[in-house]
């Protein structure tokens, strides 16, 4: 499921909240200039995805919702990342929508910076520039195999594998026998692929 801004919004907000906000905490946050129209749909919208249910005149957020972003269990860099494919966002800012020190997402973004996964841009905004990080097409892909599951991820290794050994400079019949090898492992993993 792709989140936008204002879906990040809501969730912080609840996630702000020890789980759960009402009317009251909508009009002090900001998200008060949606108005009520917008404001409703969006509920609507977070409600029909399993993003937020509802407890008397509280709104809460789902597991569902706090496995996006929030669950510790999944690597900060996988989180990071996530939050990048909704928007770019100045470190500080990811530190505050992930719960986490500046310190921790400052060393895991030199990290995914110098793996390639995202990159800092410079852009204008309420009159001064700012650096905000980015996801690059690599750091997308990651995501994607990510959320392929264990089978087919292992599949798209095996078929990158077979791709690194026909362009080495291995002898014609090792090669032969390496691919012949992988191809076999292949068939018997697509057997127990999901079915869709």
């Amino acid at each position: 499921m792709k989140l936008d801004q204002i879906d990040l919004a809501f969730l912080y907000l609840a996630i702000t909240k020890n789980g759960k906000f009402n009317e009251q905490d909508l009009a002090g946050s900001d998200l008060a200039y949606l108005g009520v129209g917008r404001t409703l749909d969006k509920i609507a919208y977070l409600k029909e995805n399993n993003l937020i249910g509802l407890d008397g005149v509280f709104f809460t957020i789902t597991d569902a919702a706090r496995q996006i972003l929030w669950n510790k269990d999944e690597p900060l860099q996988t989180r990071i990342l996530k939050i990048l494919q909704i928007k770019s966002f100045e470190e500080q800012d990811i530190a505050k929508y992930l719960n986490e020190s500046h310190d921790t997402i400052q060393q895991q973004i030199d990290e995914s910076r110098k793996l390639g996964l995202l990159i800092f841009t410079t852009i204008k905004k309420d009159e001064r520039i700012i650096k905000v990080c980015e996801l690059t097409h690599d750091g997308q892909q990651i995501l994607q195999i990510q959320s392929l599951d264990p089978t087919s991820q292992l599949l798209r290794t095996l078929d990158d594998i077979a791709l690194k050994i026909q362009g080495s400079k291995i002898e014609e019949s090792k090669i032969k026998s390496m691919l012949e090898k992988l191809r076999a492992i292949s068939a018997e993993l697509a057997q127990y692929q999901p079915v869709k």
